[in-house]
């Protein structure tokens, strides 16, 4: 299980260099076509920098604790959700003059943001607690 989160740790680290370089084109060429993408490409290159600590921390962690392989799937299946719902969520057409980072904030998409949201709390939470409980045990 643990190269199941060493994987995830790596892929957000190449997700580092491709968002970097993407953000790197807009600063050196303002009129490029991903200009109004640069929302999404910070958003995603702020949550890889801080997904890449937190999958190797908790490698460690469940490794060191001997923690069941099925409590360790928890937090990348909460993650996995939020991904998914919001992905969804993203399809659905957004009311016009609504600036295209704040998609989630009315109707079916907001509901699926919403969902996704309390997988990845839930998980979370099912992931602190597994930690705390093993390493008091």
């Amino acid at each position: 299980m643990q190269s199941l989160y060493f994987v995830l740790a790596a892929a957000h680290v190449l997700a580092l260099v491709v968002t970097g370089i993407l953000w790197t084109i807009i600063d050196l060429k303002p009129q490029s076509g991903l200009r109004p993408h640069l929302r999404d490409i910070r958003a995603v290159h702020f949550g890889c920098l801080y997904l890449v600590p937190w999958f190797l921390g908790l490698a460690f962690a469940f490794e060191r604790l001997d923690v069941p392989a099925w409590h360790q799937l928890v937090f990348p299946a909460g993650l996995g959700a939020l991904v998914f719902f919001s992905g969804i969520a993203y399809l659905f057409p957004r009311p016009p003059g609504l600036d295209p980072f704040y998609y989630w904030t009315r109707g079916w998409p907001m509901v699926l943001s919403l969902f996704g949201l309390a997988c990845l709390i839930a998980a979370l939470l099912w992931t602190a607690g597994v930690l705390t409980v093993y390493a008091l045990s």
